[in-house]
């Protein structure tokens, strides 16, 4: 339950983060997919943390 609340926290940083910076520049489709691959990089690595 903890793991599920930490990744969802860790995600909602990230859209508030990709939303402040959108705003800040029109075009950041590249910017939100970079958040993406970093919320999914540290989802795995909690994963393999807790699979241990």
């Amino acid at each position: 339950m903890a793991l599920t609340n930490l990744i969802d926290l860790i995600a909602e940083v990230a859209a508030k983060r990709a939303a402040r910076e959108a705003k800040a520049k029109a075009d950041t489709p590249d910017e939100v997919r970079s958040h993406w691959t970093l919320i999914l990089a540290k989802t795995r690595n909690l994963q393999r943390l807790w699979l241990r």
